[in-house]
């Protein structure tokens, strides 16, 4: 049951990150390192053509940095980070995974286990996502119910507004 919440919270904060972590692993592998000067002559490999461990094939679009940070996030909580947006603006995103404190019809307040309690707007643009067994309606606001444990990913423009809430079952 552990490994499904896991990898269901993993696919859960790539859906609220969207395009966060593919910018990270892009950005991670463009990164340049510094050369030091040596007096040993044999070329050394440069970061791009340097194998990577599966029979010498090449990193590509940035999977195993993208491996490596998702790694790292079993154990997320919240986090903000800034992206650039449409006309060159920069947008900053909000994500928390914890309970439901207060919900309703224009609002969700999440508190993760570390304490901290975020409240997002509900907006007609918000979508919520949730695994039903048998169902085929589309989950909606109304389905999240407190104590419930949920990722909420948004942005602030200016107010925080959630743009996808991901719920576990209940």
């Amino acid at each position: 049951m552990w490994r499904k919440a896991t990898i269901g919270g993993l696919a859960a904060f790539a859906i609220v990150a969207g395009g966060a972590v593919v910018t990270i692993a892009q950005a991670a592998q463009a990164s340049t390192v510094p050369t030091v000067a040596t007096a040993d002559p044999t070329p050394t490999p440069s970061p791009s053509t340097a194998p990577t461990g599966k029979a010498g094939r090449s990193d590509k679009g940035g999977r195993v940095a993208a491996k490596q940070i998702l790694g790292k996030v079993k154990d997320f909580q919240h986090a903000e980070w800034v992206t650039k947006g449409d006309n060159n603006t920069y947008v900053t995103h909000e994500a928390i995974l914890g309970q439901v404190t207060a919900v309703s019809s224009t609002s969700i307040t999440v508190k993760s286990t570390d304490g901290t309690s975020m409240t997002f707007a509900v907006t007609a643009d918000t979508k919520v996502h949730q695994r039903q067994k048998g169902s085929t309606t589309t989950p909606t606001i109304a389905d999240i119910k407190t104590g419930q444990t949920v990722l909420v990913g948004g942005e602030k423009s200016p107010d925080l507004a959630a743009k996808n809430i991901v719920a576990r079952a209940t």
